[in-house]
């Protein structure tokens, strides 16, 4: 049995007042627009013009290269900020100041500012979150703030700073709902963290939309650049759990570096994070250190637990699902690998389904537990069944397997996870993926009261 790579933050329950308030909010409850969180920071003192500030936007990767990010600038000796979301265990991961989460109770009295405000400024649960991290920012110093944005990006909370550089990770269709049926409708959205005359950096975009960025560069005036402008990173030993590269940019050689999180995709995300960290803060310092330290919850999070390898990974749309599935069925053998998979009703699925049963010989199927009064639907195991994987049955009617919710007596979490600890379960590889809630309740049970992995 291994421990966690490092505790997680404050799992405390019940919260504090002002963040039970906070946390109350309907995360998917939002207004489009930048009103509530200017009028916010208006109230506040501005405290977004404390600190410089990188915007990272995509549909995936975007978690990866803000981590990677604020790893190598805190390198570099800049006092950090680092903005993620969502949490997987604790509110408190969404904020990191120096590297470190903040604490529930710095969050507490942050919140507590903001609370009494909510009659005059009909904020969101994101907004207000935004507000905490930009609060708990200006008070402790922070030179440099690496944000994730949490939707799209013109009408993102986040959005609400001015930007020293700006970056687009990836497009590809989630929250279509919200931000368009196509990728360049999407694609046009995300793009609205550009500023004139402040660098963006774009990822591996197909040729029609990384055309869309550079007439939309021409046209407003901020210059873009893709990998091949930044240098190159090549995978020369791909692992399990993360991989090796060798990592050249027009500044420097880096030489062979080891990046934590699994795929071969993230060797164009530790590019995009290495020529960001050029463009804001030359020479760089430590890069290998940085990127092999970067951290962050349920990211092809690893943990070895009673003679298993367990997975927890948040991917929940279906480009994202696709790659864990597919890096997995290059490393492990399909009869030997288990999926724990739940998700919500607003997610879609294309190829994914096919990926996870190429890769897992078993996959439980379980309703992902949302909160009472959350505004959220999840997809019942036997409507993701029918949804998705019921096209490719009969062939492997056997690797399905329903998880279903019965009474507090008979939960069937308990179930699988007793299942999956038994010794004459024919697995090796546990992988925990897909909605949030699903990796969130069952990664809490799978750890102990002080953080640490295992029983």
């Amino acid at each position: 049995m291994t421990r966690s790579r490092r505790p997680f933050p404050d799992l405390r329950d019940p919260l504090p007042p002002a963040l039970q308030f906070v946390l109350g909010l309907s995360p998917s409850a939002m207004t489009l627009g930048l009103g509530n969180i200017q009028a916010l920071m208006e109230r506040l003192g501005h405290p977004e013009r404390a600190f410089r500030a990188v915007l990272v936007a995509g549909t995936n990767g975007k978690g990866s290269v803000t981590t990677l990010l604020e790893s190598l600038l805190r390198a570099r000796g800049l006092r950090t900020g680092r903005y993620t979301s969502p949490h997987v265990f604790s509110v408190a991961e969404r904020i990191a100041i120096g590297g470190e989460s903040a604490t529930i109770d710095e969050m507490e009295a942050a919140a507590a500012r903001i609370v009494p405000l909510r009659d005059e400024i009909p904020y969101s649960y994101f907004e207000a979150l935004t507000a905490i991290a930009f609060l708990l920012f200006a008070g402790r110093g922070v030179e440099m703030a690496v944000l994730e944005v949490g939707l799209g990006g013109r009408f993102d909370a986040t959005n609400v700073v001015d930007p020293a550089l700006s970056i687009v990770t990836s497009i590809s269709l989630d929250h279509r709902r919200i931000l368009g049926d196509t990728e360049q409708e999407i694609l046009r959205e995300k793009l609205g963290v550009a500023r004139p005359g402040t660098p963006l950096l774009v990822g591996d975009l197909p040729a029609a939309l990384r055309a869309i960025v550079d007439e939309r560069g021409a046209r407003e005036g901020f210059p873009v650049l893709g990998p091949g402008d930044l240098g190159s990173a090549t995978v020369v030993e791909p692992l399990f759990d993360g991989s090796w590269v060798t990592l050249r940019t027009p500044a420097a050689d880096y030489g062979r570096v080891r990046l934590p999180f699994g795929g071969a995709h993230q060797a164009v995300n530790a590019l995009l994070a290495v020529g960001a960290a050029e463009k804001l803060a030359a020479p760089l310092t430590g890069v290998g250190e940085a990127l092999a330290g970067a951290f962050i919850p349920g990211r092809f999070q690893r943990v070895d637990r009673h003679g298993r390898t367990f997975v927890i990974d948040v991917a929940h749309n279906d480009a994202a699902i696709l790659a864990t599935a597919q890096h997995v069925a290059a490393y492990r053998r399909r009869e030997d690998c288990a999926l724990v998979f739940g998700l919500l009703r607003r997610k879609e699925l294309f190829r994914a389904p096919r990926g996870l049963l190429d890769a897992f010989g078993r996959i439980c199927l379980v309703d992902p537990g949302l909160e009472p009064g959350s505004s959220d639907v999840a997809h019942a195991p036997h409507e993701l069944l029918a949804s998705y994987f019921a096209p490719y049955l009969p062939n492997a009617a056997a690797a399905v397997m329903l998880w279903n919710r019965a009474d507090e007596r008979d939960d069937p979490l308990v179930r699988l996870l007793r299942w999956l600890d038994d010794p004459r379960t024919p697995v090796t590889t546990v992988v925990v993926m897909g909605s949030h809630r699903v990796v969130e309740e069952v990664g809490k049970r799978m750890f102990t009261a002080d953080g640490t992995i295992g029983t």
